[in-house]
């Protein structure tokens, strides 16, 4: 398994690469020394400037038929935007509390943009915590 990092002011994203596939992206608070690992950090650096609104990354991601529907139709929220847990259990006719749970267990953050999604009234929670749903959400209204 091959590792990359990026350091931010707010902390680290941690890629986590198994035969050319991303496999996991933390996100955690404490600054970690920068590593190189090809085009998952130049992508991942690229996104963070600004300069790429998608991704174009093998990716493998063990989970159910669901779970896995619900991240592509999430992907498909431009960036800058946001839509609610509601507003996605409506167009997948699912319940709100699915989406959620589905958002919990993203192994993939900002690759499938969970950030992007939001409550009715608040943000609502993120799996990097809600500092990092800010920032990202910040960094895109740019």
């Amino acid at each position: 398994m091959e590792i990359g990092i990026l350091s931010l002011e707010i902390g680290s994203i941690i890629l986590h690469i198994e035969n050319d596939f991303l496999i996991k992206v933390e996100l955690i608070d404490d600054i970690l020394e920068e590593r190189e690992c090809g085009i998952f950090t130049k992508q991942f650096k690229e996104y963070l400037e600004g300069k790429r609104k998608n991704f174009e990354l093998k990716v493998k991601i063990n989970s159910g038929p669901t779970f896995k529907k619900i991240w592509k139709h999430v992907q498909k929220i431009p960036y800058g935007s946001t839509k609610t847990y509601g507003e996605i259990a409506k167009e997948l006719n699912v319940n709100p509390r699915v989406v959620g749970f589905a958002m919990a267990g993203n192994p993939l953050p900002i690759y499938i943009p969970c950030h992007r999604v939001v409550g009715k009234n608040d943000l609502r929670g993120f799996s990097g915590g809600i500092k990092w749903k800010k920032y990202l959400l910040a960094l895109e209204k740019k």
